[in-house]
């Protein structure tokens, strides 16, 4: 059985249903070529970090891959129609990957000599290139023979530094690959500038950090790219990930403190509502991109919306805490405490606090028939397992302990 046909040319039909138009787009590249195995040479940027990691680990690891084999059809228009059918099948991507990494610090890299020969034992390859983006016109020679590029790296640091690495080097890269062979980029945003309907947010690109004033410079910026039509924007909200083989994410890392402040926490209501999503998460999406042709340009990436109240409700109720009481947080009452604080409010932080509840139009693993592994609060709590005291334990035990002893 055939799940609905999907148009890369001549169809203005969301194949997301849920998914309201915002500023994506049906891709009109028509090629076969980008379905499965064709995309052999895979540029990546920001392998060292959360997202790059997971990313790197799942290619090198996945030699034999679960995945609709689609059909192809030929559409009306003479595009081509394609038809993902039902159920998952095995398939080894023939010829193998050839990864080429660019990593300012190899030293950087988490990857273990298993994850090494499994990617040898298949034919795969792996080519690290140590530089940054500000030298990416020196690789210009390898970016013309790659098939696809994966653009993780970004620049945080102050507005100069973001605008050079996240818009002047990003165009540079993207105008370096070669319109003959390259099929398809994938390029990582951020959800923040973006509003409910996936909108340009006009506030993010004016006021916002100076990464997301970068980001939506760069979003305004894309139709200059002479590749513009085999490129996916994919913009995740709040992203968690790390483990011993993965750096930790900046809200990852920041657990421990909410869990440790839960006792008071969740005396606490707020009208406020968000996404998040893994980024383990992320990289079976990137990696079923790859492999399959999609016709958006631009993907939000999150797990269903979920308030803040129900988000400490589902950590009390991970940790065995009982809420008697809320009290409403008001935007007076952080007024005041900004002031008393001398805490000055930016024009990005009055807008945050004005609008308080961040939801897009999202897909995320399921969308793709993937099996998603952190669905849940609960599923992230259970794997990164801060206690009260914002010590890590083993999942199974700090979730036992929980419900033995922090009844309160």
């Amino acid at each position: 059985m055939l799940a609905p046909v999907y148009l890369l040319r001549g169809s203005t039909d969301n194949p997301f249903p849920h998914q309201r138009k915002g500023i994506g787009k049906i891709h009109s590249y028509n090629d076969s070529s980008t379905v499965l195995s064709a995309l052999q040479r895979i540029f990546i940027t920001g392998a060292s970090g959360c997202v790059g990691h997971y990313v790197l680990n799942h290619l090198i690891s996945q030699p034999l891959i679960m995945a609709r084999r689609p059909r192809l059809n030929p559409a009306p228009d003479g595009g081509v129609a394609v038809q993902l059918p039902e159920t998952l099948s095995q398939h080894r991507i023939e010829p193998p990957y050839h990864l080429y990494i660019l990593v300012r610090d190899r030293r950087k890299l988490r990857w273990s000599q298993p994850q090494q020969a499994a990617l040898e034992s298949s034919g795969g390859k792996l080519t690290l290139i140590e530089g940054d983006l500000d030298q990416i016109a020196a690789h210009g020679e390898i970016l013309q023979q790659m098939d696809a590029l994966i653009h993780l790296a970004a620049a945080w640091g102050d507005a100069e530094t973001a605008h050079r690495i996240n818009v002047t080097r990003t165009l540079e890269l993207l105008q370096l690959l070669n319109p003959e062979r390259c099929r398809k980029i994938l390029y990582f945003s951020t959800a923040s500038l973006l509003d409910p309907d996936n909108h340009p947010l006009p506030v993010a690109g004016r006021a916002g950090t100076a990464y997301i004033r970068s980001k939506y410079e760069m979003l305004m910026r894309r139709q200059e790219l002479p590749l513009q039509d085999r490129l996916i924007t994919l913009y995740p909200t709040l992203l968690f990930g790390g483990s011993s083989q993965h750096p930790h994410s900046h809200i990852t890392a920041g657990l421990a403190d909410v869990v440790r402040w839960l006792s008071l926490v969740r005396f606490l209501r707020l009208d406020a509502s968000f996404h998040f999503i893994h980024a383990e998460d992320i990289a079976q999406i990137v990696a079923h991109l790859l492999l399959h042709p999609i016709p958006q340009s631009d993907l939000v990436l999150g797990n269903p919306a979920l308030t803040f109240d129900q988000c400490v409700e589902q950590m009390c109720h991970f940790y065995g805490k009982r809420i008697f009481f809320r009290l409403p947080i008001s935007i007076p009452w952080v007024n005041s405490i900004a002031f008393l604080w001398r805490v000055r409010l930016s024009e990005w932080d009055q807008y945050c606090l004005h609008h308080r509840h961040f939801t897009y139009q999202t897909v995320n693993a399921e969308t793709f028939g993937l099996s998603s592994h952190f669905p849940t609060i609960d599923t992230l709590l259970t794997a990164y397992a801060w206690d009260p005291q914002g010590q890590t334990r083993s999942p199974r035990a700090t979730h036992n302990r929980a419900k033995r002893s922090i009844r309160s």
